[in-house]
């Protein structure tokens, strides 16, 4: 009886932990584990560099551009970016920790992008980059010629817009101040800013109501202040003007809105035809809450006439 007892274990003793260990399920865990800690640190100072592979390399010929360059951004876009020198040089790793910053700094310079949103790795080495590009919406006559900008009031390469992409634009007269004299620099002057909110707000309608210009007039003659209030004005291809009013957004108490303004411009055309009936060329003010009044341009004498605003 006392060998029966000796022979037993409990399972806190070394023969227990040892016939534990022998089991199959738990032995093969145990040698695995130890196998690893010696053998994968050896096998991973033996793997090859990855960044030495071509398909691990930054390749110029893999870069994507979402969305598309527009029309009017240069044919060469793309190339004069990745040409450089904030460009990575060739060979750089896809792993390489700065890589996303210097690629979206030599996006950022190029003179037509406002923004870069986002670079993304891809694998072969390749980077994917959403843009913000800057978009011209009207050409700023100067005593030294025409300059292009958006809707910002920031100055665009205007070399770039040649043809019919060039002659879309509306062109804004009676700037007085000075551009920037670098591309993709703000031009800080109000009236610019406005003109370019106002050529925007009028894109799809520039063609449809003839017109050919956006005059910056100075001084309100409707206020009785020597404030220097800012009035725009809109000439047609006829030789009318439209008197439009403070520049759109401008969240007077009496100024009609955008929508309001061009509704009574489509009245005006839908009454007469055109902004430049035979009898014109007009003065057309649409800045009156119940009424369009019109004068002809032809004598200074002409007495005005009114049509009165449709519900």
């Amino acid at each position: 009886m006392v060998e029966l007892q000796e022979n037993r274990s409990d399972d806190g003793s070394e023969g227990g932990i040892a016939a534990m260990l022998w089991r199959p399920g738990v032995l093969v865990p145990v040698v695995l584990a130890l196998v690893a800690t010696v053998a994968v640190p050896k096998l991973i100072r033996e793997l090859p560099e990855l960044s030495e592979y071509p398909a691990y390399q930054l390749s110029r010929s893999a870069v994507q551009v979402i969305p598309e360059k527009p029309e009017w951004v240069p044919k060469d876009f793309l190339l004069t970016v990745t040409g450089s020198e904030m460009w990575p040089e060739d060979g750089t790793s896809i792993f390489d920790a700065t890589l996303v910053e210097r690629v979206a700094e030599a996006f950022a310079d190029h003179r037509w992008v406002a923004g870069v949103e986002r670079v993304e790795r891809r694998v072969p080495a390749g980077v994917v980059v959403r843009l913000t590009f800057r978009r011209p919406v009207a050409w700023i006559e100067t005593a030294g010629g025409r300059v292009a900008v958006d809707v910002t009031g920031v100055r665009l390469p205007g070399e770039d817009l040649v043809g019919e992409t060039a002659e879309r634009y509306p062109v804004v007269r009676g700037v007085t101040s000075q551009p920037p004299a670098i591309d993709a620099v703000a031009w800080n002057d109000p009236s610019v800013v406005a003109a370019a909110e106002l050529a925007t707000e009028l894109e799809s309608y520039w063609e449809p109501f003839d017109l050919v210009a956006i005059v910056v007039q100075r001084r309100d003659p409707a206020v009785n202040s020597a404030g220097d209030h800012m009035v725009l004005e809109l000439l047609t291809r006829g030789g009318s003007r439209v008197v439009w009013g403070r520049p759109p957004g401008t969240g007077h108490p009496g100024e009609l809105t955008t929508a309001q303004k061009i509704g009574r411009i489509m009245q005006f055309i839908s009454h007469f035809d055109s902004l430049d009936p035979p009898d014109g060329p007009f003065e057309i003010n649409i800045r009156h809450w119940h009424e369009i009044i019109f004068r002809s341009l032809k004598s200074t004498s002409a007495r005005s006439r009114t049509l009165r605003v449709l519900r």
